[in-house]
């Protein structure tokens, strides 16, 4: 396993200053968040020469760039939506395919207002099923996440069997499903044979113990037993990452250190 971090923790961070983070605390990882106006450049409008320069940065500093994430929801509420976020997905797919990254973070997204959600979930297939051939021409592969409504592990499965592609996987953010109340054996169970990539953040449970309203905790101080989660991905021999999504909730220079740690302890733990 490979300890990772998105670019959300220090969204001014240019890339050199994230580079420089994961080496100075030990990350393995780096994963850019693209179209959320982060300072690090990587972009569809970075140019070949560019995409070139940014290979170059992170093969000789010896950090991976093996995710990049993106805003792509396909459940849409019009056809045009549907195609645009189509098209936009391709080029992040030549962009990944550029920068030899190996995953796009991807979203099956809110289902839209007079739509069953039996409905979208058929939508979100077919349209990861064009993206993910397309994804599997360019090298790449793309991860439905378990978020918005898609946090429960078994609607990703349904949607991501039914997409009946090579190019698609799961990316298994560990809260989400969890949060609503499933197991981590659960979890695990139905994202094990397609998840590539993770995202990892600790959490306190709200006083009504709800899904709703929970607040991001350094790694161990919340209420989420990701060791455990990292036990089930040893099971199976998860080679991906674990990557902190630490949307602008602590100092850089505190968080990363500190989940650092605690991951490299839940992996050593896990062997």
């Amino acid at each position: 396993m490979k300890i990772s971090f998105m670019t959300f923790v220090a969204p001014e961070w240019s890339l050199e200053e994230h580079l420089t983070a994961a080496i100075r605390y030990g990350y393995d990882a780096i994963e850019p968040r693209c179209e959320a106006d982060h300072n690090h450049g990587v972009e569809l409008d970075t140019t070949k020469k560019q995409r070139k320069e940014i290979a170059d940065q992170f093969e000789s500093c010896g950090v991976a760039l093996t995710t990049i994430a993106t805003s792509r929801r396909y459940a849409s509420a019009s056809d045009h939506e549907l195609e645009e976020t189509i098209d936009l997905t391709k080029q992040y797919c030549d962009l990944c395919a550029d920068l030899c990254a190996e995953n796009i973070r991807v979203f099956g997204g809110m289902t839209p207002e007079g739509m069953d959600f039996a409905d979208a979930k058929k939508v979100v297939a077919e349209a990861l099923h064009e993206c993910g051939e397309y994804a599997k021409k360019r090298g790449v592969f793309l991860c439905l996440e378990t978020h918005d409504a898609y946090c429960n592990s078994a609607d990703v499965l349904e949607v991501v069997r039914n997409a009946d592609s090579a190019g698609v996987a799961i990316n298994w953010d560990v809260m989400h499903p969890y949060r609503f109340g499933e197991t981590m054996e659960t979890a695990l169970s139905n994202v094990k044979d397609y998840v590539r990539h993770c995202h990892i953040h600790d959490g306190v449970r709200p006083e009504d113990g709800g899904a709703g309203g929970w607040t991001i905790a350094l790694m161990g101080e919340g209420d989420i037993p990701h060791d455990e989660a990292i036990k089930l991905l040893a099971t199976i021999d998860y080679q991906g990452s674990l990557s902190g999504e630490w949307i602008k909730s602590f100092d850089p220079d505190v968080i990363l250190p500190h989940d650092a740690q605690m991951l490299r302890d839940y992996i050593a733990a896990a062997k």
